[in-house]
């Protein structure tokens, strides 16, 4: 088994987006866990803001398999048009799952692992801390909570991360 730490976003749908992803992940793991939900600004600042988490705990898949159930994930949540704000954006994907960490592998195939998005970005990091905070950046060889109080003090208002209050006692939408 290996220890998985998956992000999960959305900024289309979103609290939907998340109770699809949680219904078709926890039953990957051993002992799934998730961080809070928090909210950051989009990187493009006329989007709509997004609904993060961190998700994880032991998996039986090879790192390939997790990819392709992931891909596979993202896909059957489905795509709809993103007008905010008076911008039309197109036709965009609901849902976005990305491996963080598959225990300590470093790779760049099927995926860049350790995924850049833990030490670059807030909505990434917080969750992470929250859910483990013991974590030990493979790469950087330095615990992700000494980043994350790092980072923490010094970001900018663009992109703070708040947490969200996410009802989870609903049902998960049927995108099958």
């Amino acid at each position: 088994m290996a220890q998985v730490y998956l992000g999960i976003g959305s900024n289309l749908n979103r609290e939907n987006a998340l109770l699809f992803a949680r219904a078709q992940l926890e039953p990957l793991f051993k002992d799934y866990a998730q961080s809070s939900v928090w909210q950051s600004h989009a990187v493009r600042e006329a989007e709509p803001d997004y609904l993060n988490m961190v998700a994880g705990g032991n998996c039986e898949l090879s790192l390939e398999e997790l990819v392709a159930v992931l891909d596979d994930i993202e896909k059957r949540a489905g795509s709809e048009m993103m007008f905010h704000n008076g911008t039309n954006f197109g036709i965009k994907r609901r849902l976005d799952i990305d491996v963080l960490l598959y225990d300590d592998v470093i790779t760049t195939e099927p995926c860049k692992l350790p995924r850049h998005d833990i030490q670059d970005y807030p909505f990434v990091l917080c969750p992470l801390c929250e859910l483990n905070d013991t974590i030990i950046h493979p790469l950087l060889k330095l615990p992700i909570k000494e980043i994350w109080n790092e980072m923490a003090p010094r970001l900018p208002a663009k992109m703070k991360v708040e947490k969200f209050d996410f009802d989870w006692n609903r049902a998960a939408p049927d995108w099958e």
